[in-house]
């Protein structure tokens, strides 16, 4: 994947503010809150810096209901159209306010890399301010070769937290950007926060997208990443008084064999609280048939309406199986509820929808594993 190095090497794409214009969207959420903010880089001046997290989150949520993320999405897609590529998207970027001094409540970001932090070298990242970011309010980050070369070192001989923000800090430099521009890099560089000096907060929102066939470790397609322009979630809708709805669980997928119930209930709880049901009857695998033959049989069970499981990838590693299975259950109307995804499976449409995530790479390799392997260390 060279072709996508060289365009996120520590690359700026630009765009055009009058008819992209981000910061007006996120300034109009940010006085839905708080009307007396006139601009995004002063709101610490009008409210307490410690609700900016949450505030983040609120404002993210929020830009759903506008065409923010559909223009996001036209931004990502002019830059890499001439690829040729296919890529899926960030499901929840993450908008982020860095106000002044953010050291004081121990609020900076450390230095890392993607690899760190659960992302396969699949992925690259599009960090896009929305205020203009400069010096000690913007992100710092080290250039490629220095990054691998830092990484190798810290791993091979096992560095402590400080050594390793030291050593970075010798090297870094700050992006400096206004709004109309975003940076572009890879998830070998090394990247961090320093405390901001500048008195100008920085709004700023980090995303990430997997090209085809590429690594993506911890980030799965579908629950982590959704098509480019397309949003494949669905609200689900209920009657419980006239349906009938059960869950699912199992431990045969490459991905679900090692995730204990609870973490699967919990996420299907979760999403019982958000369509406002109760959590209803939980039926289980029989474990180590290697086929799901108890979902076999629930969907052919014309009695229920509704069947939760955490994910897409509860269904069956076989290609074959798999589409057999959903198949059996549009044919006699039961609605598959994938929770991670927020996807439900109700018509063909959907079913290729399902498999064109679960298609869309095959690399399940480890980017610390293989890093630790290069360096003998394994």
């Amino acid at each position: 994947m060279h072709l996508f190095h060289s365009l996120f090497d520590n690359k700026t794409l630009d765009y055009d503010t009058s008819e992209y214009d981000f910061s007006g969207l996120i300034l109009q959420q940010v006085q839905n809150h708080y009307p007396e903010v006139t601009q995004l880089d002063t709101i610490h001046e009008y409210m307490d810096t410690s609700k900016l997290f949450s505030l983040g989150h609120t404002v993210n949520r929020e830009l759903y209901s506008t065409n923010f993320y559909q223009m996001f999405d036209e931004v990502v897609s002019n830059y890499v159209s001439d690829t040729g590529i296919d890529i899926l998207i960030q499901r929840f970027p993450s908008i982020r306010f860095l106000p002044p001094n953010q050291d004081k409540s121990g609020r900076v970001l450390q230095f890392h890399q993607g690899r760190w932090v659960g992302n396969g070298l699949g992925l690259y990242t599009v960090w896009m301010p929305f205020t203009e970011c400069f010096d000690s309010n913007s992100m710092q980050i080290l250039d490629l070769d220095i990054s691998r070369e830092i990484t190798r070192d810290a791993i091979r001989d096992n560095w402590d937290y400080e050594t390793l923000e030291n050593i970075c800090k010798k090297y870094m430099w700050p992006i400096n950007l206004k709004p109309g521009q975003a940076h572009l890099f890879t998830q070998e560089h090394l990247h961090g926060n320093i405390p901001n000096r500048t008195n100008k907060t920085r709004v700023s929102i980090d995303c990430r997208i997997l090209v085809r066939d590429g690594q993506f470790h911890r980030k799965w397609p579908g629950s982590y990443f959704r098509p480019l322009n397309r949003i494949l979630s669905k609200k689900p809708k209920f009657n419980e008084s006239s349906e009938n709805i059960v869950t699912y669980a199992e431990y045969e997928g490459s991905k679900t064999h090692n995730l204990d119930l609870h973490y699967q209930t919990l996420l299907v709880k979760d999403y019982c609280r958000r369509a406002g049901i109760t959590f209803p009857y939980q039926h289980g695998e029989n474990e180590g048939f290697n086929r799901l033959n108890n979902l076999e049989n629930l969907v052919k069970d014309t009695t229920i309406d509704h069947i939760l499981m955490m994910s897409i990838y509860s269904l069956t590693d076989n290609p074959e199986h798999r589409v057999d299975i959903m198949r059996k259950a549009i044919s006699n109307n039961i609605k598959l509820h994938f929770c991670n995804e927020d996807m439900i499976l109700e018509n063909e449409q959907d079913l290729e929808d399902v498999e064109y995530l679960r298609n869309f790479t095959t690399d399940t390799s480890d980017p610390v594993v293989q890093l630790q392997k290069e360096l003998n260390l394994l």
